[in-house]
């Protein structure tokens, strides 16, 4: 939900090809059907221990851009419709990024646009 230059800036640090969206009004979120989340999906267990593996790794908490409360979610689109989703449980949930490339080789291997 950052601006372009948020966007940019981020993704300097870790992909500097990636190519972004910025998406300051969370049209794209609504549209996928993201939703902000309640106490349980920032407070939980879970959330807590996605948070000590998180650090443990060497991740922290930078500046927050956007709502805070909208819930992530990862998306493949392909030919302009939505092949493969994910929308996190909570704030500490991310898929496995094998599944996703394993998904994304099969749909590469099988199919052309309609």
């Amino acid at each position: 939900m950052g601006t372009p230059e948020e966007c940019r800036a981020f993704f300097e640090k870790f992909d500097p090809e990636a190519r972004v969206v910025s998406d300051p009004d969370a049209a794209f979120y609504t549209a996928f059907g993201l939703r902000r989340g309640s106490a349980s999906n920032f407070i939980s267990p879970a959330v807590f221990a996605a948070g000590l593996r998180a650090v443990m790794k060497g991740n922290l908490v930078g500046k927050p851009v956007g709502d805070v409360w909208m819930m992530p979610g990862m998306f493949l689109v392909r030919y302009g419709a939505v092949q493969w989703k994910y929308i996190a449980d909570h704030t500490g949930d991310h898929p496995d990024l094998m599944e996703i490339a394993r998904f994304a080789l099969a749909l590469d291997s099988r199919s052309t646009p309609n």
